[in-house]
């Protein structure tokens, strides 16, 4: 089948997607709009330089770039990228074609001094999109399966943004590893989903409509992610990016565990992966229909010497929803 503009493949993705159900292991979204995080909830305010670390946080903020990835399209599955700290032991972490390592790869990779934070996309979630939507009964089962993963004597931090469906997951995925209580979770409202935006999450759709983006949310932060632009509604990604690994994450390091998993959202996830990855993650919606699939993130990890780096993480089969895909195996 051969389509004839970007904006014809939308408009019918967009009616097929709609249909689709949630035993759909790659999927469970109902429309290529980003989920919305909350109206209620304040957009992040302006900063316009990223502060200095903290008292608490490590001293060093020098190796903030993001790990040298080779281009998705020459990558293939038995790709690798060596994590290193400084003149420590070096490993290795496969990754798939489309740039992404698997969460318990890395979790296994990680040396005992160094410290990781998980920044994750939830589990599969119900149609609706409020803060008290929950998780499909697929969703609970690929958190807990994750969790599986993960399992070690070892105790973890969980953060997550305090709807139904980030604290499910994360109390899913604990459960997985055996642990025999529930997790004390922690909520940080900084991941809600507004933190790249100069607008309201709910405006963003209209905001892309009224550009006349076939592809509406997805398909402009998409954009914006990969090609910049659109200052009236995102802030820069890079610098925003750090300021978040700065005063969000190094800030609160130290009261963590040596590994944090932090449950977020797709529209907080996808550009951190972007951003982590140097552009070199497929998640290019407006050229190949690529959105950041459900508990698929970037893994931040800080070494002994305070070094850091990034790794662009899936919690399942794939890190990616391939939505041209799912339009093509839905049409008859």
């Amino acid at each position: 089948m051969r389509f004839t503009s970007f904006s014809v493949v939308c408009i019918a993705m967009s009616a097929v997607l709609i249909a689709c159900d949630d035993s759909d292991s790659v999927s469970g979204a109902q429309s290529s709009n980003i989920e919305s995080s909350s109206s209620a909830l304040p957009v992040s305010s302006s900063v316009r330089q990223s502060p200095g670390l903290s008292s608490a946080a490590p001293e060093s903020s020098s190796s903030l770039s993001a790990h040298d990835l080779p281009e998705s399209s020459a990558m293939e599955s038995s790709s690798s990228v060596e994590l290193s700290s400084s003149s420590v032991n070096v490993q290795s972490v496969a990754l798939d074609k489309d740039g992404f390592a698997t969460v318990s790869d890395v979790y296994n990779s990680l040396l005992p001094e160094e410290k990781a934070v998980f920044i994750i996309r939830h589990s599969e979630r119900e149609d609706a999109v409020t803060m008290e939507t929950e998780l499909t009964s697929n969703g609970v089962k690929m958190a807990q399966d994750l969790g599986k993963t993960l399992k070690s004597d070892e105790e973890f931090s969980y953060i997550t943004s305090g709807f139904v469906r980030t604290n499910e997951t994360a109390n899913n995925i604990s459960k997985g590893r055996g642990e025999s209580t529930l997790p004390k979770l922690i909520t940080n409202y900084d991941i809600t989903g507004n933190w790249f935006l100069k607008i309201s999450a709910d405006s963003l759709a209209r905001h892309a409509d009224a550009l006349g983006l076939k592809g509406s949310s997805v398909e402009l932060m998409a954009r914006w992610a990969y090609e910049g632009g659109y200052p009236e509604v995102f802030y820069g990604l890079e610098s925003r990016a750090e300021e978040f690994i700065q005063t969000v994450v190094l800030k609160n390091l130290p009261k963590w565990k040596r590994v944090s998993i932090m449950v977020s959202h797709d529209i907080f996830v996808m550009p951190l992966a972007v951003f982590g990855s140097q552009q070199k993650v497929a998640l290019k919606y407006h050229e190949d229909y690529h959105w950041i699939n459900y508990i698929a993130g970037l893994a931040v990890i800080v070494g002994t010497d305070n070094s850091m780096r990034y790794i662009p993480v899936k919690g399942t089969d794939s890190g990616i929803i391939d939505y041209l895909a799912i339009y093509m195996k839905r049409s008859p």
